[in-house]
């Protein structure tokens, strides 16, 4: 993924710029396992306290099947590797999720960012669902999430090569925000800022802003990944696989000076 693996970073420096303050690491998630496995979950070193969630099943019996595993990164330079997210085959009462947990915090008042690289594969005939993207302010996925995004198949939009993106904020509001080209890197970029309780968001070539809850309180950011609970049709507005690299969350305290 290395096209947006520079954008990532593009927009790391602008923080810097924009906050006037040093950017702590809370979360660091690349993917340097052994491929066609399933991913080590465990993020060793600096910061101490991430960590990597999964509530599906972590078997690799079928390697075309599996829900989640480490593969090569067709779009990067030799030797890179990143995770495919599988959809999932039927309908289940909760979802397979894939989370990416924060070291815990006890600021207050602070700006968070969470920036990813990611890939959409929409799988032509084949059977697809819709993905969510979920940013919540702990690790408890089924509490009301701060923002989330929706990805699906584009039934309105440039073509048939493209996926729709949908932003759902937490008093219930949501608005399409754009497209994106599917099976082209993009980046992903949401800063959350708690002087302010306003958010921006990234994805692709789409953005959007908008206002957090006022009781927004931040102890441990987490990002989540998932496919609706839904059973699947060849038809269904989805997406057959995404894939995900280069994982970062960051604390910015603002200079007092």
């Amino acid at each position: 993924m290395k096209t947006k693996t520079l954008l990532t970073f593009i927009f790391s420096l602008f923080l810097f710029v924009l906050c006037g303050c040093a950017n702590q690491p809370l979360l660091r998630a690349n993917f340097d396992d052994t491929v066609g496995t399933f991913p080590d979950l465990t993020l060793a070193g600096d910061p101490a306290g991430d960590e990597i969630t999964w509530t599906g099943s972590t078997a690799n019996s079928s390697a075309s099947l599996a829900p989640l595993k480490v593969i090569n990164d067709l779009n990067g330079e030799s030797g890179d590797k990143i995770l495919r997210l599988f959809y999932h085959m039927s309908e289940q009462p909760i979802a397979p999720y894939l989370g990416f947990h924060a070291r815990p915090t006890t600021e207050t008042n602070n700006i968070y960012s969470v920036l990813w690289d990611g890939v959409v594969e929409y799988p032509g005939n084949r059977n697809s669902q819709r993905l969510w993207i979920e940013f919540y302010e702990s690790d408890q996925w089924h509490t009301r999430s701060l923002i989330k995004l929706s990805i699906q198949r584009a039934t309105d939009g440039p073509g048939q090569d493209w996926s729709s993106v949908t932003i759902y904020e937490r008093g219930g509001t949501s608005r399409q925000i754009g497209f994106i080209r599917n099976n082209l890197p993009h980046a992903g970029l949401v800063i959350l800022n708690l002087e302010t309780y306003k958010y921006s968001l990234l994805f692709g070539g789409v953005t959007a802003t908008g206002d957090l809850a006022s009781d927004t309180n931040i102890n441990r950011l987490s990002l989540y990944f998932h496919y609706d609970t839904q059973d699947v049709q060849g038809s269904s507005p989805g997406l057959g696989s995404y894939f995900i690299d280069d994982v970062k969350m960051l604390l910015s305290i603002p200079d007092e000076d």
